[in-house]
């Protein structure tokens, strides 16, 4: 398994704040601060967040939910999104305690759609470590109640490239434009579904 690449170099650019990776919101700010506080290492750091978000925010569509989310402090707010609004937050969470945090894409036959669509998720960098790994809040705990191994990818789901599933190792400082237009276009969860896209 390749290891993950990040797009940009500078580290800086998976520390910026934005609309949608709102860290200044003092929800998001305040919920990170409660989280890491007392830790002293970033492994640490990360791996409360990373729990906080798996078990704490839902998965809109297994709670049935009808809003989008999108931004990070939206997600925290309302308690749930799909897989890209969750690593809003995450990313979101991790840069607001100056951990590298950015966005990993796979695109995967999905049983309930019936057809090929992209899923998203994180890559965090470790400082103490020197290390990328990448990690996928939307994985139940039954199957990803690890440690927070950093080396062990969390994105274990076998990618199947015969039915044209792939898996990008890229880590991108700044979320997918076409994720960001479909999460603004749509207005429910119904409508979402139908926006996904199937390729990156």
């Amino acid at each position: 398994m390749p290891d993950p690449n990040p797009d940009k170099s500078d580290i800086s650019n998976y520390l910026e704040n934005s609309d949608i990776i709102d860290f200044d919101h003092p929800l998001v700010s305040q919920t990170a601060e409660q989280l890491t506080y007392g830790l002293k290492d970033n492994l640490s750091k990360a791996r409360e967040i990373y729990k906080f978000t798996r078990d704490h925010i839902f998965n809109s569509f297994e709670i049935n939910a009808t809003s989008v989310t999108r931004t990070a402090s939206e997600v925290l707010d309302k308690g749930h999104g799909i897989c890209f609004a969750k690593s809003h937050l995450l990313a979101a969470l991790m840069r607001a305690s100056d951990i590298p945090a950015g966005f990993c894409y796979q695109i995967l036959y999905d049983e309930d759609f019936e057809r090929l669509i992209v899923h998203g998720f994180n890559g965090v960098f470790i400082e103490e470590l020197d290390k990328w790994f990448r990690i996928d809040t939307c994985l139940h705990v039954d199957v990803n109640d690890w440690e927070f191994d950093p080396f062990k990818d969390s994105a274990t789901k076998t990618i199947r490239e015969e039915i044209g599933e792939y898996d990008d190792f890229t880590i991108y400082h700044v979320p997918n434009k076409k994720i960001l237009k479909i999460l603004t276009a749509a207005d429910t969860l119904e409508e979402l579904i139908h926006l996904i896209p199937s390729e990156i």
